[in-house]
């Protein structure tokens, strides 16, 4: 179906999709950036991972709550989930929805989780990265909505940036 029949008939069934196609496939790009900074960097430190989560830009519905962090570390018998983030602003805010679904995902697991963000200038040129683990890290919910109607979350702790040492002595 076209897309912009699609936005008529949800508009017509009172639904009102908070993010238009090119502003959702535009957060994508950026992302598509940090993953590609994280899976580069997971390489060069010598660790295994593999894919977790699926690609769900190009479904027409995408089920809120069913988010999966990107990929699962290994090192020395021991894992990790890892989402990737990607950010404009040294701001450590994700959606509650996605950090309820990966503690989720830990507990089912019993692995630990974390959120990487990588921080762009506005030519897209890394200038920061830095790592939460959500189990270590204190974070508070928003009062408000943001922009896209979802409810956010945002660490209160400094991060620590995200390098192999951190992540290996957080693992061990």
């Amino acid at each position: 179906m076209e897309w912009n029949l699609y936005i008529y008939i949800m508009k017509n069934l009172n639904f009102q999709p908070s993010k238009s196609k090119s502003d959702f496939h535009k957060n994508y790009k950026l992302h598509d950036l940090a993953e590609w900074h994280g899976k580069n960097l997971l390489l060069q430190w010598g660790l295994e991972f593999k894919k977790f989560g699926d690609d769900k830009r190009y479904e027409k519905v995408w089920e809120k709550g069913k988010d999966k962090p990107d990929c699962i570390v290994y090192y020395n018998n021991k894992s990790l989930l890892i989402d990737w983030k990607s950010k404009h602003k040294s701001e450590w805010i994700v959606n509650k929805r996605a950090v309820d679904s990966y503690e989720q995902w830990s507990m089912k697991l019993n692995i630990p989780a974390a959120i990487v963000f990588f921080v762009f200038n506005e030519q897209n040129n890394l200038i920061d990265r830095r790592v939460a683990f959500l189990s270590k890290h204190s974070y508070f919910q928003s009062e408000r909505k943001q922009w896209d109607k979802n409810f956010t979350i945002e660490f209160i702790t400094d991060l620590p940036p995200f390098t192999k040492t951190n992540l290996l002595a957080y693992l061990l």
